[in-house]
């Protein structure tokens, strides 16, 4: 039995899609979490290796996790650890085959550990790529990660998310001075190395700052607002939050 040939309609859009500027290509590729991007692989050859060069990554270890009752327990434990491990497995894979600038780097996370992995991945792209925007995301109120002191060497971060990430540590360097846009959702921050990483983000135009458990009163932030000049401002379930000149 003779294949079917493909019809006009079919090869115009074949021929279309492999026609496709570089720029846009990579456009469609960044829209997409990068264990699919990767999946483009199977595409044809002028697709087969467009994925390493995306300057986005997005790592996602799954996405609604499953929701746990008596009876499966066990089974989602064992999925959510499964996930894990791909997940860990699949960052260095990607790192080693991308070629070119990482300017965006994101990772979310249902896992509720400390994330060990994750240090080494972090120095990496300190150390070999200018990532202009960071998000660090544990979807779980017990995630005890802490986020390592070469996070704070990223001097050209115009962005950076953390969620439910410890900061147990005064940052000691010279400051993100191209730091646009800071967001730190249930981060576990002192008042004091809060204000120390407000001061020393001079071109700090949004920060917002949620949380269920911090009690205390931001004196002196009237000050370091002088040095960020904030557009945007904004406190979410902080007890007791005030903001107040020293």
């Amino acid at each position: 039995m003779k294949a079917k040939r493909p019809t006009k309609a079919q090869r115009l859009s074949s021929t279309t899609i492999n026609t496709l500027p570089q720029t846009i290509i990579e456009n469609i590729l960044c829209l997409l979490p990068i264990q699919e991007a990767a999946r483009t692989s199977i595409l044809p050859t002028e697709w087969r290796y467009k994925w390493t060069t995306i300057p986005k990554l997005d790592f996602c270890s799954s996405t609604v996790p499953e929701i746990r009752t008596q009876e499966n327990h066990v089974e989602w434990a064992r999925k959510n650890r499964e996930r894990r491990r791909k997940l860990f497995n699949a960052i260095p894979q990607v790192l080693l085959m991308h070629q070119g600038p990482i300017h965006e780097f994101s990772f979310d996370s249902i896992a509720n550990c400390d994330c060990f992995e994750l240090d080494p991945i972090i120095f990496h792209l300190s150390r070999n790529h200018a990532v202009k925007k960071l998000k660090l995301a544990f979807n779980h109120h017990m995630s005890s990660y802490k986020l390592p002191l070469c996070a704070f060497s990223m001097h050209q971060l115009t962005d950076l998310d953390l969620r439910n990430v410890v900061i147990d540590h005064q940052p000691i360097f010279s400051g993100f001075g191209s730091l646009r846009s800071l967001c730190l959702y249930y981060v576990k921050i002192s008042t004091k190395a809060l204000l120390h990483l407000l001061s020393s983000c001079p071109s700090l135009k949004r920060f917002t700052l949620v949380s269920s458990h911090l009690n205390f009163i931001l004196m002196g932030f009237l000050n370091v607002s002088e040095y960020c000049k904030l557009l945007q401002l904004g406190f979410i379930g902080c007890k007791d939050c005030t903001v107040s000149a020293t």
